[in-house]
């Protein structure tokens, strides 16, 4: 189910999305994340976030697979604005009585937990359409490209690549405990949850070292070659163009709405 929802699959098929340059959707989604953290007001993350989405959709990308992705997010963002609400601002617009707590929420928290939680789905909406409309190669190939360290762009796809097999071993040992009866009250899902995690650091560890051997037989020196040689074409421009003006006609509209 893991493997299923955090894969690239998505990525490979062909569409008017993949087809797009690299680097072109890496600077588009760059400035709009920048543009995003500067945003005094909810509007533009939220069009953003919510235009994502709509493309995400045209290509068949199932809603489900999306909302998995952005559970985690949505998550801290709803938390993020009930803090807000109730611990910031001086103008009450509502109260609660809960098992005999008085609570008050403000109309000054609401809207600047609205903007931090527009922020975190603005930005987290833009790097799911990313990667599922290009594959984590390319990425990694572009990012050379724009001169970004290949330490780091090794260690990404290393990265990226044994995540998923960690994974894996998870579910094994996850499965295996189910079958012991691992989960069947609260004091033994709580061990079962403490094993299963010393266990993945410790498969993590072991990973490391037969991976760092495993590299070294086969001539890794430190470095490897990563490139990317695709020139770039008129098409490419004028997307960049279209991007542009897209998120200049979102930018001035935020403006406006101020």
């Amino acid at each position: 189910m893991l493997n299923e929802v955090f894969s690239d699959r998505f990525a490979h098929k062909d569409n008017f999305l993949t087809r797009i340059d690299a680097r072109t959707k890496m600077i588009f989604v760059f400035v709009a994340i920048i543009t995003i953290l500067f945003s005094r007001t909810p509007y533009l993350p939220v069009i953003i976030a919510f235009l994502s989405l709509v493309f995400l959709i045209s290509i068949r990308v199932p809603a489900k697979t999306i909302l998995l992705r952005m559970l985690a997010p949505l998550t801290i963002a709803i938390v993020i604005l009930l803090i807000q609400i109730f611990f910031y601002g001086t103008t009450p617009i509502f109260k609660l009585t809960v098992f005999g707590f008085h609570f008050a929420g403000y109309k000054e928290g609401l809207f600047r937990g609205l903007v931090i939680a527009g922020k975190v789905t603005g930005c987290v909406s833009l790097i799911i359409f990313l990667s599922m409309t290009t594959p984590v190669s390319t990425l990694l190939r572009a990012a050379s490209w724009f001169r970004i360290s290949k330490t780091w762009i090794e260690i990404a796809a290393i990265t990226y690549r044994y995540v998923f097999v960690l994974i894996e071993d998870a579910i094994t040992i996850r499965d295996a405990q189910k079958v012991r009866l691992g989960y069947s009250n609260l004091s033994r899902s709580v061990r079962s949850l403490a094993e299963l995690t010393g266990s993945v650091f410790i498969r993590a560890y072991d990973q490391s070292i037969s991976t760092y051997e495993a590299m070294q037989l086969r001539g890794y020196s430190g470095t490897s070659k990563v490139s990317f040689e695709k020139e770039f074409k008129l098409k490419d421009g004028l997307h960049l163009i279209i991007f542009s003006i897209t998120l200049s006609l979102l930018i001035a509209l935020n403006l406006y709405w101020r």
